[in-house]
Formats: structure tokens, sequence, C-alpha cells
């Protein structure tokens, strides 16, 4: 399991997975010019961190595009994939479904930029306009994390 790198400041490398709604979506070129915030996953049961974000920037933050992306780089379980996003649905309310995006094939591309910390933490990363990244954070949801996050967010005009 390899660390979190420092990625303050480099381009997020292009990736794309499937929303829960069934569009690709490529990241970053997709997001429009805007900042972004990605909460990425590598394990089932981070989902109670990756919500703690969520409801934060939700609350702090709702100017703010969030894209919850669970990455699944394992070849194992790619014939899956529809199951698994399947079994995503049914925990996701449909409004929700354009902004969960399962990254599968690129999705060891995206985890090598990020890093693993490890444990059922969210890989945070914050994205402005141009697909660089103004903030991480992978200690799990911290209110001091949140605030530093909303820091970073103000500076991009959000």
């Amino acid at each position: 399991m390899s660390g979190t790198p420092d990625i303050v400041g480099r381009r997020f490398p292009s990736v794309a997975g499937r929303a829960l709604s069934g569009a690709v979506v490529r990241f970053p070129e997709d997001l429009a010019g805007a900042p972004a915030l990605l909460l990425c996953a590598y394990r089932r049961g981070t989902q109670d961190d990756v919500d703690q974000w969520a409801a934060f920037a939700a609350r702090r933050l709702p100017d703010l595009s969030v894209y919850e992306l669970p990455i699944i780089s394992s070849r194992v379980w790619r014939p899956l994939q529809g199951w698994i996003d399947g079994g995503m649905r049914g925990g996701v309310p449909p409004g929700l479904w354009a902004n969960v995006v399962t990254l599968y094939e690129d999705g060891g591309r995206a985890r090598a930029f990020i890093g693993d910390g490890g444990g059922l933490r969210t890989q945070v990363v914050l994205l402005d306009g141009d697909g660089l990244v103004a903030f991480t954070d992978a200690g799990g949801f911290r209110e001091d994390a949140a605030e530093r996050l909303a820091e970073a967010a103000a500076a991009l005009g959000t």
C-alpha cells in the first residue's frame, strides 16, 4: 500500500468512469472549467467517511460540485461491474446518480496519483477549474481538515 503523495498543484490525470446514471464522465475534462470536490474511496466500508465529507460540503460549500468516486482498480471485479453498480444504485437516491462515478479501468491510474493512506478513509481531492489539485486530505473526516477544505474552496471563489 502506497502512502499519500503531495499532489497539490499537480494536474489530476485524465480518467473516465461510468456514473450510476449511465453517463460516461471524464475527470477533469467534463468539469466545465469549474472547481469540483472528488471524494475517492477504495474500500466499501469508507462510505460513512464519504457521507461526512459530502454532508459538510452540502452545508458549507453548496455551490461546489461534489463527486463520489468509488475506485475499484482490481481487474478481478471488472466482470462484476453491472452487479456492483446496481447494488450502489439501490443505496443512492436517483437524484445523486450523476455524481457517483465508479472508476474501474482507469482506477489504477487515479489511485497511483492520489495515493492510498489505508484504512476506511476518504481520499479528498479539491480541483480548481483547470484540473489542478488545490487541496487534498486522507486522514478521515475531521472538523479542522474540513475547515481547511472550506478555506481552499473559498480561495477558488466557491
